[in-house]
């Protein structure tokens, strides 16, 4: 009987064993692409919601994916307080760090990345807050702003990775200036507005009214003198065409006779 007790306790045991020695193998197979691979790290604070980031979360460049967020925390978790930081910017932001594994830059020297990191933050590149439909789910993109209406926040800490500024979304630019739009529309008077355009309509309806008793002002006399003045100016044409075909008609009544030759 404790022949049989042993036999099934050590089926049991190796088949544990077997269980957990697959399941290590199968992680190292799908996750040795992330363990061995090479990654450049950067890092960006937002001032503005995250909603649908979490750790994991895509990166992309300019629509390829280049890399995946790390790590999220508030920045004040990253970097204790201290009299020489932005008290505002540094109670406020949330630190994102970026695991980069594109071979565009993993495959650059430290000295080169930092190089080509700063001139092409010089030209614009920014983190930016990309959101999906509907869904809520959101993604984080790397692209190009015009640097001269966007200049990038200096940050009163130094950065323990190299740091990319971010950009506020268009979904927060878009809400942002429709609620200025209607703070601006709070401060219009409507009802001014539209009894102005009551005057506006009245003030029109007079000069019209105004304008068609002119018109029928013009009496019969007038319409007569201006119809006279018309026969006037077509008899003056009629007379200058017929000068122009007969020029004696200005000394003479009509044609001078011929000459004869016989008689000169």
């Amino acid at each position: 009987m404790s022949n049989t007790n042993e036999i099934s306790y050590f089926k049991i045991g190796t088949f544990v064993l077997v269980g957990l020695g697959l399941m290590i193998f199968a992680l190292l197979i799908f996750g040795s692409s992330k363990l061995f691979q090479p990654v450049v790290y950067i890092e960006t604070y937002f001032e503005e919601s995250i909603q649908g980031v979490s750790e994991g979360t895509p990166v992309k460049y300019r629509g390829l994916q280049i890399g995946y967020v790390e790590k999220i925390a508030f920045t004040s978790e990253i970097y204790k307080g201290s009299e020489n930081l932005d008290e505002k910017m540094h109670a406020r932001s949330i630190y994102v760090k970026i695991a980069i594994t594109s071979k565009l830059f993993t495959q650059l020297t430290s000295a080169a990345l930092k190089q080509l990191l700063s001139k092409e933050i010089a030209a614009g590149l920014r983190v930016k807050l990309v959101t999906q439909g509907l869904t809520g789910t959101s993604y984080l993109e790397l692209d190009y702003v015009d640097p001269k209406t966007s200049s990038p926040p200096t940050v009163s800490w130094n950065p323990a990775v190299f740091y990319v500024p971010s950009e506020t979304s268009t979904l927060t630019r878009l809400s942002e200036n429709a609620q200025y739009i209607m703070d601006e529309l709070k401060d219009v008077d409507f009802k001014r507005l539209f009894s102005n355009l009551d005057t506006l309509t009245i003030s029109l309806d007079r000069v019209a009214s105004k304008t068609e008793k002119l018109l029928n002002q013009i009496n019969d006399p007038a319409i007569t003198t201006i119809q006279n003045f018309k026969i006037i100016l077509d008899n003056l044409k009629m007379i200058t065409n017929r000068i122009k075909l007969k020029p004696s008609e200005i000394v003479f009544s009509s044609y001078p006779p011929p000459l004869d030759p016989n008689k000169l």
